[in-house]
């Protein structure tokens, strides 16, 4: 997400839909050094089944010893919290 400020959201409006609408970007609109509003994409893209399959395989995976860490960690907030209401099998 790109920060700007009001000035620039204003001088450059019409590029900033542009942007969010084509681009799918999205914009923080800073004003006094707080973020006081958000322009972004009302319609993401969609992925076709190739793209995600390619994007998939660009995430980084996890090595057998953490996979076994995080499995380790699921028992034990299952032990804690057994009435959870997430389903987690």
């Amino acid at each position: 997400m790109t920060r700007i400020t009001a000035t620039e959201a204003s001088r450059n409006f019409s590029d900033i839909l542009n942007r969010a609408q084509y681009r799918g970007e999205s914009f923080e609109v800073m004003r006094a050094g707080e973020v006081v509003a958000r322009i972004e994409p009302v319609h993401r893209k969609r992925l076709t089944v190739g793209e995600f399959r390619e994007l998939w395989k660009s995430w980084p995976r996890l090595d057998p010893e953490d996979a076994a860490q995080f499995e380790e960690d699921l028992k034990e907030i299952r032990a804690i919290a057994p009435s959870a209401p997430y389903k987690w099998d």
